[in-house]
């Protein structure tokens, strides 16, 4: 029991870490902020946030953990509803797009190849991307499934659109697109995906 009530503290304290740790890359980037500005918000020693985070790098992937656990709670309540599938990959292209200009960290490791080492970099956008790639092949299937889609290959079809989706990314976050815009971009997007650009 005691050890339980330790791991219970451990993970408390490493959330706290986490949260501070968000506003000061949000505020500094990942270059510029040490682990001494992360300590300094929280009021501890450097030595101490080595205890719950072996780098920086790992309190990094933490905080876009975090942030993307924000996005993964959206995405199920949609998955689970009972939307038709056009409307649900709709649903869930705007999410997405959305929520992405709002998670400033989640979306600095997907667009800036300079962050920090490559090899990490990869693997946290691998994992994203994967994840990704497998949220929108269950709502192609569910599709097919339903008569409603007609994909003959879910796996690169899922890959096309997890791609299209990525290039918005950039110019979303660095323009000043309001949600009209952005609703617009995203329906003419869906529209060439679901209906094709060829007059029928």
């Amino acid at each position: 029991m005691n050890q339980d009530i330790s791991r219970d503290n451990r993970d408390e304290m490493r959330d706290i870490i986490v949260k501070s740790a968000t506003q000061v890359f949000t505020r500094f980037g990942f270059k510029k902020t040490s682990m001494d500005d992360i300590a300094r918000s929280i009021r501890m020693g450097k030595s101490s946030i080595y205890y719950y985070f072996k780098s920086k790098e790992e309190i990094f992937q933490a905080v876009v953990d975090s942030e993307a656990d924000l996005l993964r709670i959206k995405v199920n309540k949609i998955l689970e509803g009972s939307d038709d599938s056009m409307s649900k990959l709709r649903a869930y292209v705007k999410l997405r797009m959305d929520l992405i200009k709002q998670l400033s960290n989640y979306m600095e490791i997907l667009k800036n190849d300079d962050l920090m080492n490559l090899a990490l970099t990869e693997k946290i956008r691998k994992k994203y991307d994967d994840e990704e790639v497998t949220i929108i092949r269950r709502i192609l299937e569910e599709g097919n499934d339903k008569g409603v889609f007609k994909v003959k290959d879910l796996n690169l079809s899922s890959l096309a659109i997890v791609t299209a989706m990525k290039g918005l990314e950039v110019p979303l976050v660095t323009s000043s697109m309001g949600v009209e815009s952005l609703n617009m971009i995203i329906d003419d997007m869906l529209d060439i995906l679901f209906f094709g650009i060829v007059k029928r």
